[in-house]
């Protein structure tokens, strides 16, 4: 009969659920003092305080409206179980007192799965006068001792697994880069040679028609813009012998070369092979010579850090077989 009471007054105050946080709002102060029969929360906010009247287990309002709370904190997530544990004063014997406690906790447990906590989460303890709120003598009344604590235990933290702590590494100093790091680019230098064709050095202006050499250094960049597209930039200094106007003269140049990537690591290991073939552009002035852009056709290899290019430069102003053949040999830094 007596749990029959409580769900009947679970069902009239479930509204109260709806204002359940009010409730236990109250978490900073003590059990609240409240007329008989109420219901308090503890300064814990896991710990829910219901308070009966004298040898009753009947739940009134306020007693339903801190249980919603603690039904409401169980539902949010704040605890995967509740432990709910009858208590009472020291009024009557000893064996009442703990049917007593029985019925009060039993009444309290139906009301929360009246307010959706699943039976299964709930443990019912009964202590009847054995655990005082508020220690007194035998045969006192006191209100603060007829209670049913509810107590929402939080999940207990997994334990983590220690790590093993890794072995020092053994320190092998500075490690030299191989061919799995690219070297894209390289600067050179090296000597130039070039044979012009047609020597347009005489006073007169007339051409003479034979073969001068430009002899000097070449200074050189190149960049694998792709591991089977270079970029490379010339700057030739020399001087022009056997030309009826002999002098120093100079050479500018960039071609584009396609690649055949022998082997890895671009320019960056001793034993890179990489053979080219590609057209340059450019300008050729200086003494012996008439000032002119030319085109052409050019082919080379960088073997280790040797570099080496042939290259066949048309002047715009003369005819194809009256070009000027550009040689270079020298050596590169890779970068």
């Amino acid at each position: 009969m007596v749990r029959a009471a409580g769900i009947r007054t679970a069902g009239v105050c479930l509204m109260l659920s709806m204002i359940a946080p009010a409730a236990y709002a109250q978490s900073g102060s003590a059990a609240q003092p409240m007329t008989e029969g109420g219901g308090g929360i503890t300064a814990e906010q896991s710990v829910y305080q219901v308070f009966f009247p004298l040898g009753s287990a009947e739940l009134d309002s306020e007693a339903m409206s801190t249980i919603a709370a603690a039904a409401n904190w169980y539902k949010l997530g704040g605890a995967p179980s509740i432990s709910v544990t009858g208590h009472t004063d020291t009024t009557g014997g000893a064996a009442i007192n703990e049917e007593v406690s029985q019925r009060r906790a039993q009444a309290v447990a139906d009301a929360l799965v009246g307010f959706g906590v699943s039976e299964a989460a709930i443990t019912q303890n009964a202590v009847g006068q054995n655990d005082l709120l508020v220690p007194t003598g035998e045969g006192v009344a006191e209100r603060e001792n007829r209670r049913v604590e509810i107590r929402l235990e939080p999940a207990q933290p997994e334990e983590q697994p220690v790590a093993e702590a890794s072995p020092p590494m053994a320190e092998t100093g500075p490690v030299e880069e191989v061919a799995d790091v690219v070297r894209r680019g390289k600067f050179g230098i090296g000597f130039y040679y070039g044979a012009n064709l047609l020597d347009e050095g005489d006073a007169s202006g007339q051409d003479t028609r034979h073969v001068t050499h430009l002899l000097g250094l070449n200074l050189t960049f190149d960049y694998l813009l792709l591991d089977w597209l270079n970029l490379s930039l010339e700057q030739a200094g020399f001087y022009n012998v056997d030309t009826d106007d002999d002098g120093i003269g100079g050479r500018t140049a960039a071609g584009l070369d396609f690649v055949f990537p022998v082997s890895e690591g671009g320019f960056g290991t001793i034993t890179s092979f990489l053979p080219y073939v590609g057209v340059n552009l450019g300008g050729i002035y200086g003494k012996g010579l008439e000032d002119d852009f030319f085109w052409g056709p050019e082919i080379g290899l960088n073997l280790g850090p040797i570099q080496a290019k042939i290259a066949y430069d048309v002047p715009f102003d003369r005819d194809f077989d009256e070009g000027i053949i550009s040689t270079t040999i020298g050596v590169g830094i890779p970068f």
